[in-house]
């Protein structure tokens, strides 16, 4: 009897194989659904019938039908999928009426995604998506200066005056993301919208973008959380030039040295606040310690990739995910 439910992705997750490898170690059975695969009939049957409110779902692959109504506790990995470039690609052209179908197939998907989630009303959450959806970086940098944290001066603008007159008050900035970093590719490898140092705009106007005095900073911190616990790293990226704004341009050649550290108690105390302020039971957070000793909150991501501080730190966070998501089942 499956009482877990792990809502997750086919590709690219190797830290769920890694939570779902501990929970077949200790023998608990677990329900996997895959949200970029939910639509593709070679994967999934699904049934729903409004009139008798019933859900049905076939796991082809497995070859066993999903019993939603035992799920009593869901591990929200990945919760919609907004990818649609996959039409697009198979279509092999860039055509207008292509990518407003390609847009219409995701909305159709995520719509039935978010009917599903909220099918079964008593399921225990962790964390519930809709709390994850709402996370945003304007709003939780606000939350956090709300809680005694310090945060980087933060500023928006389209255009090159305005951008100009931060720049006239000898501000050192920063731009990334709004909203969430985006990986294009091509036949000579991968581009992240990683963080970049600003030093002039030439640009006369361009879309709303964010802005953030640059911190010198001593090194970085990638914390996850869990429950109330910490588990903090250290990254020294500072020395590298390569790594030396955002440690995730990545130098393979020389990989930037990464350790355990211990938050200070009060540090601790004001995250957990910020993590209720935003009803987060995990999450990944990024910090940064500059050179005059502050610790200064940069964000939160609700399902940051946390494998990258387990493996480095000893941590075994995908066992004390498993034994977490085991503990809430007896509990729920």
């Amino acid at each position: 009897m499956s009482e877990i439910l792990i809502i997750s992705k086919a590709d690219f997750e190797l830290t769920t194989n890694s939570v779902c490898d501990w929970l077949n170690h200790y023998g608990v059975s677990f329900v996997r659904l895959n949200v970029d695969r939910i639509t593709d009939p070679a994967c999934y049957d699904l049934f729903f019938n409004l009139n008798d409110h019933e859900l049905e779902i076939l796991d082809k692959v497995n070859h066993r039908k999903i019993d939603l109504k035992k799920i009593k506790v869901v591990w929200c990995r990945r919760f919609i999928d907004m990818v649609y470039e996959q039409i697009v690609r198979q279509e092999n052209e860039v055509d207008e009426n292509v990518i407003r179908f390609a847009k219409f197939h995701a909305a159709e998907r995520n719509r039935f995604l978010r009917i599903l989630y909220d099918f079964y009303p008593e399921w225990k959450w962790f964390d519930y998506y809709k709390d994850s959806l709402k996370i945003d970086k304007i709003e939780v940098l606000r939350l956090a200066k709300k809680q005694g944290l310090t945060v980087p001066e933060t500023y928006i603008a389209n255009s090159r005056d305005s951008l100009q007159k931060i720049l006239d008050l000898n501000k050192d900035l920063i731009t990334k993301p709004i909203f969430e970093g985006v990986t294009f590719s091509d036949f000579k490898g991968m581009y992240g919208t990683h963080t970049q140092p600003v030093k002039k705009c030439e640009i006369e106007a361009f879309t709303p973008s964010l802005f953030q005095e640059n911190i010198n900073k001593k090194f970085e911190l990638r914390i996850f959380y869990l429950n109330g616990t910490f588990y903090p790293m250290a990254i020294f990226s500072s020395a590298n030039s390569r790594t030396q704004t955002d440690f995730r341009n990545y130098d393979i050649f020389n990989p930037n040295r990464c350790v355990p550290y211990e938050l200070p108690q009060d540090i601790k105390e004001k995250l957990t606040a910020l993590l209720a302020d935003v009803h987060l039971t995990s999450g990944s957070i990024d910090m940064i310690k500059d050179i005059k000793g502050r610790y200064v909150f940069l964000e939160i991501n609700p399902v940051g990739q946390f494998g990258m501080v387990s493996r480095p730190c000893n941590y075994y966070l995908e066992k004390e995910v498993a034994e977490f998501l085991i503990q809430q089942k007896q509990y729920a």
